[in-house]
């Protein structure tokens, strides 16, 4: 039986030890490269919910707009875009405010600034792992692959995503002051966990990573290792419960996405069949895989796949005393990931169950997992092999994966390719890329290029389903077409164009007013009068200046 020691062990490599000689190289290397590879994302554009082209996003948070002491206060009474993460819209405010200050470009140091912090992670990944591994360049592997893998591009590339590596950064500063504090309680570590579930609620995932470590590290007794979680489990438990308490007068209902508490151990099992997967070939990553709960469970390998980690996790068991870090390292993947993946319920499960953010602190434990098999070995061909897997993950992130992000198109062309169910109705990167198409063609009929954005508007009915009526939302579509179409003296295609805008959506002045206004140069007065009425009967509104010149030009 393993003696429990009587004291907690104290860190055996600080923070500032990073920066003494034997580690100048470590440090340069966990710094340089991937500022390398992620440089290229400062010219990148705002996308998905950043700014979706309608004016809606996290880009519009009162606060990042305008940062006052009154929109400062709004920050922490309501929720905004159905998330409460005050933390991080209060950085990003100060962050949009000084690149203003700057005369830099806003998206640009937004995001840089994920960089940033995507590199502090890394240090502190490096440093929290050295407390398990003696051997460093085993550790330093281990970092870089966190650094350096595919499947953390999203979370980097992605400014909305700055809300989860803020809420990861204060995470491990947690982490780091726990142990620095020789696991006794420690209010540095209890702020910090505040801070990272104000930056993104999904940070109660640290509970877990604190649980592990109490028994992997530390090697506490069940009773003694449950009394040391509970500050952190008493303040994350608090914490979810006031951002219910707020958000559910805000948040949207998204009951019927839910599947039965008994398919959901399922769920959770096959996800993590899925994230392996991703994680040993990230070649195929998307921001949308359509793999929602409705899906999942009418498929035939639903309950089969799960089988596959219940074995694996079998065999672990038995190998818990011979490799207990390996066991670790598994545990703490499985944890990162462990309120999204099924279990719970949360808003994105509409669209999928499953995405690439979600294995961003995971990966501490992957590395844990690398760092591990490095440090027990002294054959030089498998340090070669596992240092040549993370070189090609870093190229695949640096020259495939990356610049899939920079701009709203290029992602959702890419990511439509990936999503496991197609289905236009559960499918996000379908509805995404069409608005990406709009929102693109609008942005160019505003510059004055109608031709270009004629075929960005024909590229929005040309992906959608052929099997499905048009929605409200494609009124206006059809609207910019028609005044396009006139504009180019294509009549009978504009009224065509106006015309359906109206079908699908009645009561659409714009598109009576484009067609009256045609109608009324192309001197055809009966029929403008006709649509007139038409308005009449259908209690619209007629614009003061539309009736004026209808008036002037065709007389009753």
């Amino acid at each position: 039986m393993k003696k429990v020691p009587s004291k907690s062990p104290s860190l055996t490599f600080k923070f500032s030890d990073l920066f003494s000689v034997d580690y100048y190289l470590i440090t340069l290397l966990l710094i340089f490269l991937p500022v390398l590879i992620y440089w290229q994302v400062y010219d990148f554009e705002f996308l998905w919910d950043d700014d979706n082209g309608k004016g809606m996003g996290h880009m519009f948070n009162a606060f990042v707009l305008n940062p006052t002491l009154e929109n400062l206060s709004e920050l922490f009474l309501k929720p905004f875009f159905g998330m409460y993460i005050p933390v991080s819209y209060f950085l990003w405010g100060v962050l949009k405010s000084l690149a203003d200050l700057l005369s830099l470009s806003p998206n640009g140091v937004l995001h840089l600034s994920n960089v940033v912090i995507h590199v502090a992670n890394g240090l502190l990944v490096f440093v929290i792992l050295r407390q398990f591994i003696a051997n460093k360049w085993a550790v330093l592997l281990g970092a870089l692959l966190f650094l350096l893998h595919p499947i953390q591009v999203e979370a980097v590339a992605w400014v909305s995503e700055f809300r989860g590596l803020l809420a990861s950064f204060f995470s491990l500063l947690s982490l780091y002051w726990y142990m620095k504090n020789k696991a006794e309680l420690s209010y540095w570590s209890l702020l910090f966990l505040l801070l990272a579930l104000l930056s993104k609620p999904s940070a109660v995932v640290l509970v877990l990573f604190v649980f592990l470590i109490n028994h992997f590290h530390y090697h506490f007794s069940l009773k003694n290792n449950i009394y040391k979680t509970l500050p952190f489990a008493i303040i994350a438990l608090c914490m979810v419960i006031v951002a219910y308490l707020i958000q559910s007068k805000y948040a949207l209902n998204f009951s019927e996405y839910l599947i039965p508490f008994w398919q959901r151990p399922f769920a959770w099992l096959d996800s993590i069949i899925f994230y392996s997967y991703q994680l040993i070939f990230p070649y195929n990553l998307s921001a949308s895989y359509a793999l929602s709960p409705q899906f999942i469970i009418q498929q035939w390998w639903f309950y089969p796949l799960s089988l596959m980690p219940l074995l694996a996790g079998w065999a672990l068991y038995l190998v818990r005393h011979k490799y207990p870090l390996l066991v670790f390292a598994v545990l703490l993947f499985i944890a990162g990931f462990f309120t999204t993946s099924g279990l719970v319920s949360f808003a994105f499960q509409k669209y999928s169950l499953v995405a690439d953010r979600y294995l961003y602190l995971s990966m501490m434990g992957v590395g844990l997992f690398v760092a591990s098999i490095l440090a027990k070995t002294d054959k030089k061909q498998l340090w070669f092999l596992l240092s040549g897997i993370v070189l090609v993950y870093g190229s695949l992130s640096a020259f495939r994966q990356i610049p899939i992000w920079q701009s709203p198109i290029d992602l959702w062309v890419h990511s439509q390719q990936f999503e496991v169910n197609s289905s236009y109705a559960q499918g996000n990167a379908h509805e995404s890329l069409q608005a990406s198409y709009y929102n693109k063609g609008l942005a160019l009929a505003r510059a004055g290029d109608i031709q270009q954005a004629l075929e960005y508007f024909d590229k929005v009915i040309a992906n959608y389903s052929t099997n499905r009526p048009y929605e409200l939302k494609h009124s206006d579509l059809f609207y910019n077409r028609g005044i396009i179409m006139f504009r180019q003296k294509k009549y009978q295609q504009a009224l065509e164009n106006f015309n359906q805008a109206i079908k699908i959506k009645p009561k659409n002045i714009a598109a009576y007013n484009g067609k009256i206004v045609m109608l009324i140069d192309l001197k055809q007065c009966k029929k403008s009068w006709d649509e007139i009425q038409k308005m009449r009967e259908k209690q619209i509104k007629i614009p003061k200046d539309l009736l004026a010149t209808l008036q002037r030009v065709c007389k009753k």
